[in-house]
């Protein structure tokens, strides 16, 4: 074991962070802590896998943290990659459409998937690591913490365990026990209105774009997924109980009224009420919260299981650092610094997003038809739209671990360009490894764009130095040499004026490279430079 956790009692077994949850989100915690090559153990209450088809929405980050833990391969072919999205009022008249341009990230930027298939992927990835472990039926109660670890109380088939850890990930979902036992409180709103989702096996079904129908009679969601695999979710009406929405003989008739389907297999039907909530603390002494045990999000925006996967890679290289002795435990603290306020942004466009579907009111639908029949006048907004501007681009909020000033280059995603190296073809990251700072010069040498002190750390993390199109001499010998012709790449290269920029382990940019004085955003990493713990790959 890595970390100190403290002396662990007769009887109390010990790891470097316990995982409590393997839904996505803890599942792939669990992947990037144990690349890192810490010792991590997951505990979840249920049986198995749960198996249940619930998230059915990508991003780009997602996607490409699964290429940053080896796994991408494995789940391209369950993925529909690139779907239309269209907003239809009741007359099948365009509010908004949008078309996705593939993201300057690497990956397609929206898209859907089966999440039992990703969930199995995951786990198969974790039998690859012999320093994690999974123990199902194991339902974590007590949590008592010092200022060494965690002790967990843990009720399994063959009675009670207790285990201790450095420290905590809690990823136990919306009706987190852990969040509840912190006595951390979800700060938001729970949407009246609740929803019929059907998940159906149709064979031959033909769709091929995500439709939301912001009809007034009843808002309606339609989403392909792999296969013949479809996805509805139907609004429930005012006066509508839960028990009538929810019969076969309903659902059946629903589907056939609005996608003119008669033969199907219902694979999965619940209804759910949505809820914008966060939490008002992210991190208790040595225990984090992440996914919906840190905010439930309204699904409009297609961000409630993505949103966990960025608390997933914001949090693992830290505590990874941290217990490699790379770094001061006060890193830990921008997790919530970083994470929250890009959270409670996405909650809020969701919630707008929601308000152009769900009206009822046929005044007000129509008054929002005429609304977006002014804006649609507007060959801007239209490009806007169509290149699903309302989506922010993935960044995160300011910290210690970010330069400071107003560039709005600083704590945006890297983008990942082709290139070409001795060896062939690939995408940036794969000449990085799972948990790589990278220090990347656009037509320079970055090592010569480093300060004497800020260099010796980076070697000390084990940073890659990758030059792209070098114009002059390259002065260090741990430069990498790639060429780059992308030109997405290169127009956002010259758009921000790029020379060198710091890029941190999950991908986002710290600084700007300057050799006239020593990085801040470095200075929490100079321990590095004097510990002899291995560093992770």
């Amino acid at each position: 074991m890595i970390g100190k956790a403290g002396s662990a009692a007769e009887g109390v077994s010990a790891c470097d962070i316990a995982v409590v949850g393997a839904g996505p989100v803890g599942l792939m915690t669990a992947n990037l802590l144990g690349a890192a090559g810490l010792r991590v153990e997951v505990f979840e209450r249920n049986a198995d896998l749960v198996g249940l088809p619930r998230a059915i929405a990508y991003d780009a980050e997602t996607l490409r943290l699964f290429a940053q833990i080896g796994l991408f391969d494995e789940i391209a072919p369950g993925l529909v990659q690139d779907p239309p999205v269209r907003h239809l009022n009741a007359r099948g008249k365009a509010l908004m459409e949008a078309r996705f341009p593939r993201s300057v990230y690497g990956h397609s930027p929206l898209g859907t998937f089966h999440q039992p298939e990703f969930e199995r992927t995951l786990l198969r990835g974790l039998a690859r690591l012999g320093n994690v472990s999974v123990a199902f039926a194991h339902a974590v109660g007590a949590l008592a913490q010092d200022e060494q670890g965690v002790t967990l109380t843990i009720s399994a088939p063959g009675g009670d365990r207790r285990v201790r850890a450095a420290y905590v990930v809690a990823c136990d979902g919306g009706t987190s026990g852990v969040r509840e036992g912190l006595g951390v409180k979800l700060v938001g709103s729970t949407y009246t209105e609740r929803w019929l989702v059907v998940d159906a096996i149709v064979p031959n079904h033909g769709v091929r774009g995500i439709t939301f129908w912001c009809d007034p009679r009843r808002p309606t969601v339609e989403l392909p997924a792999v296969g013949d695999r479809v996805r509805w979710e139907f609004m429930q009406l005012p006066g509508e109980s839960e028990e009538t929405l929810s019969r076969d003989q309903m659902v059946r008739a629903l589907v056939k009224e609005k996608a003119g389907v008669d033969e199907f297999e219902i694979e999965r039907k619940a209804v759910y009420a949505f809820h914008a909530r966060v939490a008002d603390r992210w991190r208790v002494g040595r225990i984090f919260l992440a996914g919906d045990a840190a905010h439930l999000m309204p699904p409009f925006a297609g961000q409630g299981m993505n949103g966990g996967m960025k608390d997933a890679a914001n949090l693992s290289w830290k505590l990874a650092a941290v217990l490699l002795g790379q770094a001061s435990e006060e890193i830990l603290d921008t997790y919530e610094v970083e994470r929250a306020p890009v959270v409670r942004r996405m909650v809020e466009i969701s919630r707008r997003l929601g308000s152009i579907i769900m009206p009822t009111n046929p005044a007000i639908a129509a008054a929002r038809d005429s609304v977006f029949a002014c804006l649609n006048l507007s060959r801007r907004f239209r490009a806007f739209i169509g290149q699903g501007g309302v989506v922010p681009p993935p960044a995160i909020h300011r910290s210690a671990l970010t330069a400071s000033g107003k560039d709005a280059l600083i704590g945006q995603m890297a983008p990942q360009p082709t290139a070409k190296s001795s060896l062939g073809e690939a995408s940036l990251d794969r000449f990085l490894g799972c948990h790589q700072w990278l220090a990347l010069g656009f037509g320079a040498d970055p090592g010569s764009m480093l300060s004497g002190r800020d260099f010796a750390i980076l070697e000390a993390l084990g940073a890659q130095f990758i030059a792209l199109n070098p114009l002059g001499p390259i002065k260090s010998g741990r430069t990498s040499v790639l060429e780059c012709s992308d030109p997405r790449f290169i127009a956002w290269a010259g758009k921000h004026r790029v020379r060198g920029i710091l890029v941190r382990p999950d991908r986002f940019i710290a600084a700007r490279l300057d050799a006239s004085g020593d990085l801040a955003v470095l200075t929490p990493f100079a321990s590095a430079t004097a510990t002899s713990v291995p560093k992770a790959a």
